[in-house]
């Protein structure tokens, strides 16, 4: 049967809605590699007649329906008498065509988001965001953006997303570099919209771009929420810092804090005012003053003009108009507000640090492992990891089940001990050393400063620094239980291995009894088969030998056939299946199915 599209908006819907979620998956893997974006698009008929109102791409098996959107447009003009900026009145025509315009797009925008919060089956656990429409071939179609709410949470952000500019004028601002990285995401999709065939080709935007952009947006945001009539700093302000960054003085990387806000402030206190204020953006002169701001006085700007050296006194941080701009070495540097970081940017590209790691992932995972181990050892090393993340250098645990030998084996490349149960008292005393510091489940310490061996793996990462790789090279080639626990000196905690959620294997089972099922029916169920091979591709690390041949040949079989029900048939080709050596039945299967299959 070949794949039709009931809800038709225009030929290339499947291939451009594909091709979006690919961009988001990039975009917001830069941000957190836990998010898990998905894509849809919703179509409301703004020309034409004879064709469905509204139409959601894709429209089969998914948990809300085109119908649900038909009445968007009636919902859109009450919604649109509701915005301040409605009683707005232009005196030239275009100018006053053009608002209309605008504000009839952000309405069908906020129409088709209140429709989807309202819809009962809406995951609670997930977030959506809406793009501005874009008319094609007749509809005006919008791009619906899913996160995960627990990421979105798990990061600091400001509470106001609006100022007022006066009684008919309101300015978006973003309260978090993922909330900019959102709004950019989506206003660059919504602009492939608009260009001709949309999804004939694949995407020409780019992730590290989107982020570059959403960073510089929120930049802006920050300088215009610190002072409103300073418009000739706004939009260099990002640009600016990397400039400083990015400038040595006298042969020295830049370190020093800048504070940006209002220059009538009430809670910046002065300590030396320049009568002669140096401009931000002349480079040279600014990196120069930031010598000043290293210690214990910081530069004060409003984003165009730097006063003075300045600290800033008591504040209400409801108001949201001081931000401190550190500068942490050269390119690289900071920004937060009182005191929680809202980003940080390396070599002018920004990011984040993580949030906190999931100790209760920890502790399931460190029972996995180690079978047997009990609360007593688990609640240590959760406390050991607790220290390591709040000391400002690196470091690494190494729990192993053969932690003594080890200790011994690795000796010429480390600092053997006396057998000594590790404290987080004793722990604050060992980081600032390099190497592991190698312990057994129960906390005993045998030795610190290890340096960790192991093969090369394809497992590594280049972008990550010696510390995070040596640790994957020893566990990819350890034979005993252990783990790694990496914390990094700039924030965040990474576990090799980090272990996948453990699931049925019957479920597996129940997936490949499926398309043997589609294979033996009269006709092939095309939307069934995707679904189950979707399913079945989305954990593949999870499928031993016996699965991956049973599947590779129903799948064999059913292609073929689909080829012969209907060779023009338009159908997705599925790769064969492999199994992962990195798949443990131990630790990946739950236990009911632990020696089964």
């Amino acid at each position: 049967m070949p794949l039709k599209i009931d809800h038709f908006m225009w030929g290339y819907q499947p291939g451009f809605r594909i091709g979006q979620e690919s961009v988001a998956k990039r975009v917001f893997a830069l941000l957190d590699e836990r998010f898990q974006p998905e894509i849809f698009l919703v179509g409301i008929l703004a020309e034409g007649k004879d064709r469905f109102p509204a139409c959601v791409e894709p429209e089969n098996n998914f948990w809300i329906q085109s119908e649900e959107f038909n009445s968007t447009l009636d919902i859109a003009q009450k919604i649109r008498l509701q915005y301040p900026e409605s009683r707005m009145m232009h005196s030239h025509h275009l100018v006053q065509q053009w608002h209309d315009d605008s504000l009839t797009r952000r309405a069908v925008r906020d129409a088709v988001q209140k429709v989807i919060d309202a819809k009962n089956s809406t995951p609670s656990c997930l977030s959506y965001f809406v793009s501005q429409p874009s008319k094609v071939d007749g509809y005006l179609v919008c791009v619906v953006l899913k996160l995960q709410t627990a990421i979105l949470n798990a990061y600091p952000s400001l509470r106001t997303n609006k100022i007022p500019i006066h009684e008919c004028r309101n300015i978006s601002v973003a309260t978090s570099l993922i909330d900019a990285v959102v709004t950019t995401y989506l206003q660059k999709a919504a602009g492939e919209l608009r260009l001709p065939d949309p999804g004939c080709d694949s995407s020409s935007l780019n992730a590290e771009e989107i982020l570059r952009d959403a960073a510089n947006t929120m930049m802006i945001g920050l300088a215009y929420r610190a002072d409103q009539d300073c418009i000739e700093g706004w939009h260099g302000l990002f640009s600016e810092c990397n400039k400083i960054a990015a400038t040595y003085y006298e042969k020295a990387a830049g370190i020093g804090t800048i504070i940006l806000a209002s220059r009538e402030h009430p809670a910046i206190q002065t300590m030396m005012e320049f009568t002669n204020p140096t401009r931000l953006r002349v480079t040279r002169g600014a990196r120069k003053l930031l010598q000043l701001a290293s210690q214990d006085l910081a530069l004060h700007t409003d984003s165009y003009r730097i006063f003075g050296l300045v600290k800033q006194g008591m504040y209400d941080e409801g108001k949201e108009n001081i931000f401190k701009i550190k500068f942490l070495g050269h390119h690289h540097w900071e920004v937060s507000h009182t005191g929680k970081m809202l980003m940080r940017v390396k070599y002018g590209q920004p990011y984040l640090l993580k949030p906190p790691f999931n100790v209760e992932k920890l502790r399931k995972d460190l029972t996995r492992i180690f079978r047997g181990m009990i609360d007593k050892h688990i609640d240590l090393i959760v406390s050991l990891v607790h220290e390591a993340e709040r000391k400002k250098h690196g470091t690494m645990l190494l729990v192993t089940k053969d932690a003594k030998q080890e200790a011994q084996r690795l000796g010429n490349q480390a600092t053997p001990i006396r057998p000594e149960i590790l404290t987080p008292e004793l722990l604050g005393n060992l980081t600032p050393i390099d190497g592991a510091v190698v312990l057994d489940p129960e906390g005993t310490c045998y030795a610190i400063g290890a340096i960790l061996d192991g093969m090369a793996t394809e497992e590594g990462n280049p972008a990550r620094g010696a510390r995070y790789n040596s640790a994957v090279r020893y566990i990819a080639t350890s034979k005993h239980p252990c783990i790694a626990i990496v914390i990094s000196e700039d924030g965040g905690v990474d576990f090799i291995p980090d272990l996948k959620p453990a699931i049925k294997q019957s479920d597996i089972k129940k997936a490949i009894q499926e398309l043997l099922d589609i294979r033996l029916g009269k006709a092939i169920n095309l939307q069934k088969y995707n679904k189950t091979m979707n399913w079945l591709s989305e954990h593949r690390f999870y499928m031993l030998s016996s699965h991956c041949r049973d599947i590779n040949e129903r799948k064999a079989s059913i292609d073929e056939r689909i080829q012969a029900e209907d060779p023009t048939a338009g159908r997705i080709i599925w790769s064969d299946f492999t199994p992962n050596p990195a798949m443990n039945i131990d630790l990946y299967y739950e236990t009911e199915c632990k020696n089964s299959g």
